[in-house]
């Protein structure tokens, strides 16, 4: 009878010491699959090339997965409007380019919060001449996130997209290197 008594003590402490959650990166109370979300995006750029300077608007979106309710990774694509003029109609160039992002958004619960983000990938600049050249883009950026619904967050965000690795005769990576301001429309589910 104590064997039985012992055996069932042991037993319910396994059990009970089993149903206690145990904080893992993963688990239930780490960075744990919380949602998936798209957006559309579109960005002013502003170039200092010719007397006064340009702009362009460069479009796209991106997509992906939300870890822990604060960290996105997923891969966004953009392509620029218009032609950007160099050098005054001399030379115009246009941009187009892909790849990972990461964003982080700490205090993901307030209604507005902070988030910092980076988008690494290839691309392609096109000259108005019809010559065209493979580049790396690293787009770091900050801003600032406000949770509209549940289902539609809007994010403002600016930074600084680095271009290099072109090869392009007479063009220089500073020249089609940019500060932009970004607009984030995104939808999506988060849990």
């Amino acid at each position: 009878m104590k064997k039985l008594s012992l055996l069932i003590a042991l037993l319910t402490c396994t059990i009970a010491l089993s149903a206690q959650r145990t904080e893992t990166l993963f688990g239930r109370n780490g960075l744990g699959f919380s949602g998936i979300w798209g957006a559309w995006s579109t960005n002013y750029s502003f170039y200092e090339s010719g007397e006064q300077g340009n702009t362009a608007y460069i479009n796209g979106g991106y997509g992906g997965l939300e870890f822990g309710n604060r960290v996105f990774v997923g891969w966004g694509g953009y392509d620029m409007n218009d032609f950007v003029d160099l050098d005054n109609g001399v030379q115009n160039f246009k941009l187009k380019y892909n790849g990972p992002m990461l964003y982080i958004a700490p205090f993901a619960e307030k209604v507005v919060h902070p988030r910092l983000g980076a988008l690494v990938g290839n691309g392609r600049v096109r000259l108005s001449d019809g010559t065209s050249d493979r580049v790396l883009v690293i787009q770091p950026s900050v801003g600032m996130e406000i949770n509209v619904l549940s289902w539609f967050r809007l994010g403002l965000e600016g930074g600084y997209r680095f271009i290099s690795n072109d090869n392009l005769p007479d063009l220089d990576s500073g020249d089609i290197s940019s500060p932009f301001a970004q607009l984030d429309l995104r939808f999506g589910i988060s849990w």
